[in-house]
């Protein structure tokens, strides 16, 4: 009894770095993606600058980012069980980080599964962590001159990557996927006859098959057949989007394409360089096209339908003619309008 609460005792004095170690591996263990880690990792660093920041407040802005880090790693973990932790970590963010509420609260979502997970292990004292609702802002989509641009055929004498990256921007604006998801798509996922694509890989987890529609359907087929085929009607591919060097063992990561993307965006005169507007736009183009919001979660692969009815109640064109019939303004307009008539016709 007394050498178990001895070593639950020594567990609590060891420092944030070693608990982080052993929960990133416990995160790998329960086969996490490799972009969820990675975020992880990220907030565990920001963890990192705001321990400093406690201890070393007064000198925190002329500290560099790297010592920083150093003077957070050696923190006990016992600094979880801090009275107003999560409001000092709030004020970190807001006045040192000048982060909106919505990455606060995506900050804070990573805390809160650390925190949890830290209390679970057994090395801090476990209290209930509350994240506010916050409504996302609205984001801006790219315009149809933009995509337009983006949409023209390179020239002949294109370069693969050129090419590829045309044929991305098709895929992006057919599809909705996520770049990790296109990344990891191989020519073997697309069903040639049915016009399908099998998605192996989401942020939920779930396998889907989705519909390509015809117009991508002939672009895909014939960038397939001009530099992923070769003479005798093999793919010299794994992946449908592989790599500059056309090596089949060579996968495209998402920070490699989304900056191969962002170049490709800026060399066609388009100042918007963010992957992931382009599934924004998708939704956007869905929903004012009036189509169901079950598919679009399906095709989106989100778990539920939060997301989709947040993309609803900004795109939903319908209010539009409601308020338009409805506008107080417009009435009080007529009714003026009307009084200024009636008055001429008495004065004649």
């Amino acid at each position: 009894m007394e050498e178990r609460f001895a070593r639950k005792t020594a567990e609590k004095d060891i420092t944030f770095s070693e608990a982080a170690s052993r929960f990133i591996a416990d995160q790998k263990g329960k086969g996490n993606a490799p972009a969820t880690i990675n975020h992880y990792e990220r907030s565990i660093k920001k963890l990192y600058k705001f321990f400093c920041w406690l201890a070393f407040s007064e000198k925190y802005d002329s500290m560099s980012d790297e010592d920083r880090i150093k003077a957070g790693m050696g923190k006990k973990v016992s600094v979880f069980d801090k009275d107003g932790i999560e409001c000092d970590f709030r004020t970190f963010l807001t006045e040192t980080g000048k982060v909106n509420e919505v990455t606060v609260n995506t900050y804070f979502r990573d805390y809160r599964v650390i925190a949890y997970w830290l209390a679970d292990s057994g090395f801090i004292e476990g209290h209930r962590i509350k994240i506010k609702a916050v409504e996302p802002s609205v984001k801006e989509v790219y315009s149809d001159i933009e995509i337009s641009k983006l949409l023209k055929k390179p020239k002949a004498d294109c370069s693969f990557t050129e090419y590829r990256n045309w044929v991305v921007i098709h895929h992006l604006l057919a599809t909705g996927n996520r770049i990790s998801t296109i990344c990891a798509i191989k020519i073997s996922d697309i069903d040639w006859d049915d016009g399908m694509l099998a998605v192996q890989v989401q942020k939920n987890k779930r396998k889907s098959r989705i519909p390509i529609e015809e117009t991508y359907m002939k672009v895909l087929r014939e960038y397939v057949d001009l530099w992923l085929t070769d003479e005798k009607g093999n793919y010299i591919s794994e992946f449908l989007f592989p790599s500059a060097y056309l090596n089949s063992e060579e996968k495209l990561n998402r920070v490699t394409l989304s900056q191969s993307l962002a170049d490709y965006n800026k060399s066609r005169g388009v100042l918007k360089t963010s992957t992931h507007l382009f599934r924004h736009t998708f939704a956007k183009h869905w929903i004012m096209a009036g189509k169901d919001l079950h598919s679009l979660q399906k095709i989106l692969g989100h778990s539920t339908l939060d997301m989709v009815t947040h993309y609803a109640n900004l795109y939903d064109t319908d209010l539009k003619p409601k308020v338009e019939e409805h506008s107080i303004l417009r009435e009080q307009k007529n009714k003026s309008r009307n009084a200024g008539r009636l008055i001429q016709r008495k004065g004649k």
